[in-house]
């Protein structure tokens, strides 16, 4: 309908009257008057105040004007285009590059949790360590108790052993003394001496009819008790040394218990200080870890702030380009039909 209305106003004016009349008054004044408007451009442009100075072509500046139009709508068509393909290329790059710091962040993160749960790992382990080196402190000194107790009851049984083999043999020196010098007495008194009166060679007189010679003592008992207590004196000497052997054999088998406990002990505690390094390293790595993943995320936040504070103007672009595209293409269309018209075309209205 609008290309038809402008078609029919233009062959109105290229009409042989029009063109005589025209030529008439611009003759006389030297300037015409011609206004475009479209239904689908937002507002209305002003198309042209042309003078005409040749009489052969009237519409010659017309058409230039319409032609600037063209080249003018052809270069905002280019420009809306460069800021579209500019606006997405930007906010792809920018979304490509939030998704690679995002995915960096969240890899950072994943070191950091990783990080703690091994430090986490390794502090348990610690806490083993010390438990365990609690426990064998505790068995060293209770060993170290009962080693004190044991070598305390041996000094003084041992004491008790030598007294008593001691006091035994003293017993038996005295009866060992006893007896030797009855037995010596008694040799000396039963010898034989000649009797008085009675010649060498004769039969002795016969014994007197009462216990008139003196005691000799139990010899054979004396024998047997000297014995027994010499027997009691050796096993109480045995028991002694056997004694002695346990306790030399406790308190060896206590110095290796010892020893290898406090072993156990300065090995648990070198690893422990290793434990510790470990974790003093992974501490370290965590705070470094977690400086980078702040820094990333100052970055992410700088590229989303970006992609936000282009989102208006790109917005417009992205949205409004088909719509703003047609409606140019529109005009254009309109614009260069007006100038065929008014360079001789003709069109029919459909």
């Amino acid at each position: 309908d609008e290309i038809a209305a402008i078609s029919k106003a233009i062959s109105i004016l290229r009409s042989d009257d029009a063109r005589d009349l025209l030529k008439r008054s611009l003759s006389s004044q030297g300037y015409s008057l011609l206004q475009a408007k479209t239904r689908n451009v937002a507002t209305a442009k002003l198309v042209t105040i042309s003078k005409v100075q040749s009489a052969a072509s009237p519409f010659e500046k017309v058409i230039t004007s319409i032609d600037s139009m063209i080249a003018i709508l052809e270069k905002e068509e280019g420009t809306d285009l460069s800021k579209k393909e500019g606006c997405e290329s930007a906010r792809a790059e920018d979304t490509r590059e939030a998704a690679t710091i995002s995915r960096s962040m969240d890899d950072l993160t994943d070191s950091i949790t990783k990080l703690v749960s091994e430090i986490g790992e390794l502090k348990v382990s610690i806490d083993e360590k010390n438990t365990e080196i609690v426990a064998i402190k505790e068995d060293l000194e209770k060993a170290k108790r009962i080693r004190e107790d044991e070598h305390a009851e041996w000094v003084k049984t041992d004491a008790d052993d030598r007294d008593a083999a001691e006091l035994v043999g003293q017993a038996v020196a005295v009866l060992e003394k006893f007896y030797g010098g009855l037995a010596l007495t008694q040799q000396k008194k039963g010898s034989k001496q000649p009797v008085e009166g009675m010649a060498a060679g004769e039969a002795p007189p016969p014994p007197p009819s009462t216990w008139e010679t003196p005691y000799g003592g139990a010899q054979e008992e004396n024998t047997g008790i000297v014995t027994i207590l010499q027997m009691i004196q050796q096993d109480i000497e045995k028991d002694r040394t056997a004694a002695t052997a346990s306790e030399t054999a406790a308190a060896t088998a206590y110095g290796t218990f010892k020893t290898e406990g406090e072993q156990q002990i300065t090995a648990l505690e070198a690893d422990i200080s290793t434990l510790e390094g470990q974790i003093s390293e992974k501490e370290m790595s965590v705070q470094g870890t977690t400086e980078d993943r702040l820094s990333a995320k100052a970055e992410l936040d700088a590229v989303i702030a970006k992609i936000r504070e282009s989102a208006p103007g790109c917005n417009f672009f992205t949205i409004n380009y088909e719509t703003r595209l047609k409606n140019r293409q529109t005009e254009l269309d309109g614009l260069k039909k007006a100038k065929q018209v008014l360079q001789g075309a003709s069109f029919t209205s459909a």
